[in-house]
Formats: structure tokens, sequence, C-alpha cells
């Protein structure tokens, strides 16, 4: 949490890089503050909002790298936005702080999302948006505070298993769970067999405190870690940390079904994002990562996967 020094800095620098319409900030008010950013309102002299996101340096990421993360969230935002289907908020630009950097987007008032069928229908809309023929992104992001590497690839599963062991090999896992891991990513093509994979533009991050309705009801989303990839890798974080009902699910499938093999390849798209939280939170996440290594480890040993 930033202290009042630092807000001082950070209304000081709102004001100097004329991002709020070139306004002068009135009033910045916390709204927000997890283990990653704090967040404000800022109301400007003539009435105007807007959002603030603040990144505070440390050990695990200087100043640059709060200025790269928000640079890959302007892009993510921009993509998302492109695909005309979500609410996405504007972002109008990022600005230096001794302690760190700042992110400044369009504020909307958001309340819970009520209208799960409608979010399922939209995020199938998004999955479906025309994109390229590789699987990637134009820039390497963050997931959390975790660079998430971007680079092109013609092949999902190569792409899958570069993002898996970036994971894999920063991750404090204890013996046979580190066995189990190098076996998944020797036999991960057993998991897409006879699997066509068209790009589908994904969020990244899209739990149930990355989404929410505006005044008009509208789905939100935001907080994103894109790239275009399996669109069933989406829903990897939705099912665990997510509190999303069965009735989102039903819109999503009447779009897009599942396909042949789905079940067996949830629990991979589960573990990049626990194994993510185990290398940024610590061994509060471990016992999950050894279960779902066990499991598909399991999915392997059968005599037939499919």
């Amino acid at each position: 949490m930033a202290n009042t020094e630092s807000t001082s800095e950070l209304v000081r620098a709102l004001n100097d890089s004329g991002l709020c319409r070139g306004d002068t900030i009135a009033l910045l008010t916390p709204i927000g503050s997890s283990k990653i950013n704090d967040t404000y309102r800022a109301k400007t002299a003539n009435g105007c909002q807007y959002f603030v996101k603040h990144h505070i340096a440390d050990a695990t990421m200087d100043r640059q790298a709060c200025i790269e993360m928000f640079e890959a969230e302007v892009a993510g935002l921009s993509a998302l936005r492109q695909t005309g289907t979500f609410r996405v908020p504007q972002p109008l630009g990022i600005g230096k702080v001794s302690d760190g950097a700042f992110l400044v987007t369009e504020f909307s008032q958001l309340q819970p999302l009520s209208d799960q069928q409608k979010f399922g229908q939209m995020l199938a809309a998004m999955h479906l948006a025309k994109g390229p023929e590789k699987f990637g992104f134009d820039i390497d992001n963050y997931i959390g505070t975790t660079p998430q590497l971007n680079g092109w690839k013609e092949s999902w599963v190569d792409f899958l298993h570069a993002r898996l062991k970036f994971q894999f090999d920063q991750a404090p896992l204890p013996e046979k769970a580190q066995r189990q891991a190098e076996q998944l990513l020797a036999n991960l093509p057993v998991f897409f067999q006879d699997t066509t994979i068209v790009p589908s533009m994904i969020h990244g991050d899209l739990w149930s405190g990355n989404c929410a309705e505006d005044e008009n009801r509208e789905p939100v989303v935001y907080d994103p870690a894109v790239y275009w990839g399996h669109n069933e890798s989406e829903l990897g974080i939705m099912r665990l940390f997510g509190r999303f009902g069965d009735e989102l699910y039903e819109a999503y499938h009447a779009y897009l079904p599942k396909a042949r093999g789905f079940d067996k390849r949830a629990p991979i798209y589960e573990l990049y994002h626990l194994v993510n939280h185990l290398n940024m939170f610590g061994v509060a996440y471990l016992d999950r990562c050894i279960r779902l290594l066990q499991i598909i480890s399991n999915l392997l040993d059968q005599d037939t996967m499919f």
C-alpha cells in the first residue's frame, strides 16, 4: 500500500503528465489494493473521473519493469477492445514516479457480474474474433508479476510447451512432482491428438476479480495478460479462481462446443495458473500443484488417453 508521501507524488505526477485530459486532480481516492497494485479513483477539478493503477517497484520488479508491465497492459487492453465484444476500459497512458509507475484508464462505476449467460456469449464471441494464424502476441507481458513470453509459434503445442516450461523452471517443486512436470512436457502432444486449434484472443487472467458489469449492466473485462491461443486455455483460471455459474459455460459452449479431449486438457490449463501462483506467492499453492500433476500423470499412465 502506498504511503501518504507516495500518494502525494502520484498526484503531482498525474497533473504533470496531462493524462487526465490536462485537468487538475482534486481528489485521489483509494479503491482497492492487492498484492500487486494499488488502485485509485482520480477526480478532477471539472468533475471528470479516471482510474489509476500504481505499482511500487521492489526487489522483484524494478521501475523499468513496472513501466514495461503497464506498457504491455495498454497493448492488451487495446487488443481486447479491437475484438468489439466486451466493454474494455480505454487506456489513456502511463507515467513514472520515483517509487514505480502508474497507468491511467477511463473510469467506470463497476458492480458484480449479474448476467452470466450474456458474459458466456460475449466470451465466445471474443474467442471467435478473427485473428492471426499463429499463436502468441506482438509483445511479451505479465501474468501477475511473472513475465509471460509471447513469442509467435506456428504450433499451439510448441507455444504451450514453452509457456509451461518457463513456469516449471522457476517452481520449487519436490523431486517427484518435477519428474511429473517433465513427463507432461515430453508427452504434451498426446493431449492434442486429432485436435484442430484456431488461435483465439485470450484475456489470459480472467478470474472473477478481473470482470464485472458497468452502470448499464454491460459486461466489462480488464487487467489482461493477452495472447492468441487455444480457447480452452481461458477456462483454466476461470475454474480455479472464478465464481462463474453453469449458465455461463452453457452459453459459451453453445457457440464453442467442448472438443474431444477437453476434460483431459483442463488440468493442464489449471496447472499453469497454479504454478504461477506458487512462483509468486509461495508454498501455500504447492499441495494443489502436486495434486494436479498427479492427476495428469495418472492420465498419461492410462492405456488409452481418449
